[in-house]
């Protein structure tokens, strides 16, 4: 019995030790002498309506202060391919008291959007000096002109167990509008459904009866669901036992 408590208490002393370390470099990390700010999102698509569309992007900081903060952005002209007039920055901003701040980006259709070109805007941070990157720097939106499209596409491209694989669409009541699978096991693909929706919203679900999505070890698979050259719901790799994305037709 002395043992057991002895070797208890020098367990919990371990523990102890080790979280201290662990708060010691967090606190030795983000004290607010480094202070950091980056993007949460790498990335979002957008169709642009003729009044225009509102994107916001998120932005996290590592330390919280008792002021607003603000932050410059500027846009990486060698890597966006819409035009000037397609867009109007505002600045990020950080609440008092918070660690997460937004950017807004107005999209606007200046008659210069043709339809059917996918574009981009990767926007960076402009940061001051003594202010690090966290996460990331910059993020992209692609964009497009809006359009009424109902004619979908789901590719798949598997890994060797496809006979794993189920998808579903179901309807804002729950009811399921479309399905498909399982598909042979290896023989890959890519397998191509195509359906027609109607205007309405939607829940887009992939399965796997394994529980590893769409990769076996060897092989990485993916699925994307599109709409013209709209993306809904897109997916790689070892997803799990199911991935839900929820879209709509003609918003």
């Amino acid at each position: 019995m002395k043992k057991l408590k002895l070797f208890s208490a020098l367990l919990a002393l371990v523990v102890f030790t080790a979280c201290d370390k662990e708060d010691a470099i967090v606190n030795n990390t983000y004290d607010g002498s480094q202070v950091g700010v980056g993007f949460t999102t790498s990335g979002t698509s957008v169709s642009v309506k003729p009044e225009g569309a509102v994107v916001t992007l998120g932005v996290q900081s590592t330390v919280s202060t008792s002021n607003d903060r603000s932050y410059d952005v500027m846009v990486n002209t060698s890597m966006s391919t819409g035009s000037a007039g397609h867009y109007s920055l505002g600045n990020v901003v950080i609440p008092a008291g918070s660690y997460d701040g937004v950017l807004t980006v107005n999209m606007i259709d200046d008659g210069t959007l043709v339809e059917g070109i996918s574009y981009d805007l990767v926007v960076e941070l402009d940061l001051p000096a003594g202010v690090a990157v966290h996460t990331s720097k910059s993020s992209k939106i692609s964009y497009n002109k809006y359009q009424l499209c109902n004619d979908y596409v789901l590719t798949l491209n598997e890994d060797y167990y496809s006979s794993e694989r189920t998808w579903e669409v179901v309807d804002a009541d729950g009811a399921v509008v479309v399905s498909g699978g399982p598909y042979p096991d290896g023989t890959y693909g890519p397998y191509v459904e195509t359906f027609t929706l109607a205007d309405g919203c939607y829940t887009f679900t992939i399965n796997d009866s394994y529980g590893d999505g769409q990769y076996d070890g060897t092989n990485t698979g993916s699925y994307s669901l599109d709409c013209g050259i709209s993306n809904a719901a897109s997916g790689v790799g070892n997803w799990g036992g199911s991935e839900s994305t929820a879209f709509c037709v003609n918003p």
